[in-house]
């Protein structure tokens, strides 16, 4: 499913409290990665680099990010 937004940055998680922290690669975007499921929640935290994200305790998507250490 297409995106909504174009997001100013590579990368975006899940801010809901409830769910895995996962960070998404848009440059990689997968349909699996459901970043439109994060949209439509209202959730969507963007981060500028993977690194500033794995800070903020993310981890990366299995999805679009299959090759980064810890990827689930």
């Amino acid at each position: 499913m297409q995106r909504r937004r174009n997001y100013p940055t590579r990368y975006v998680g899940d801010a809901n409290p409830n769910r895995k922290r996962h960070v998404h690669d848009l440059a990689n975007e997968k349909p699996s990665c459901a970043v439109h499921a994060i949209e439509w929640a209202h959730n969507t935290v963007t981060f500028r680099t993977k690194e500033e994200a794995y800070a903020a305790g993310y981890t990366p998507c299995i999805f679009c990010m299959p090759y980064e250490p810890g990827a689930d």
